[in-house]
């Protein structure tokens, strides 16, 4: 896969190149650590084939999709080939409302590491002075 995931300071950025690109229809996508509210491994409920989307998706037929969906009034970033593997990230306060990708390797990891991020990033309204 062409596709770069970039632990950033305040974000993960994951990049996509080639093929991946033009799939995914988006260069990159952003996870700012501050935004998440949770994360978790598995994706449950995949959109449905017919769902409006700006990408791929091979519903029913496979679990694949990648690109990006709009369901239910909540804007979705999707990556995956299988939903047990991709990591789900919830967001509040993003460009996507939910990001889920299947990475390469570990998705236990992954998600791991993404939890320890938003739990050691503090947001502008819960810092505290005096």
């Amino acid at each position: 896969m062409s596709r770069r995931f970039d632990f950033r300071d305040d974000a993960l950025v994951v990049r996509y190149g080639g093929l991946d690109m033009l799939l995914a229809t988006v260069t990159e996508v952003r996870v700012p650590y501050a935004s998440i509210r949770s994360v978790a491994l598995g994706y449950e409920r995949p959109p449905h084939a017919l769902a409006f989307r700006v990408g791929l998706s091979t519903g029913p037929f496979s679990d694949h999709r990648k690109g990006r969906f709009w369901v239910g009034g909540r804007r979705l970033f999707l990556d995956f080939a299988h939903r047990d593997r991709a990591v789900t990230v919830e967001l509040a306060g993003a460009d996507y409302d939910e990001v889920a990708i299947e990475p390469d390797h570990d998705p236990e990891g992954l998600a791991e590491k993404l939890r320890q991020s938003a739990s050691t990033t503090t947001t502008p309204s819960s810092t505290r002075t005096g």
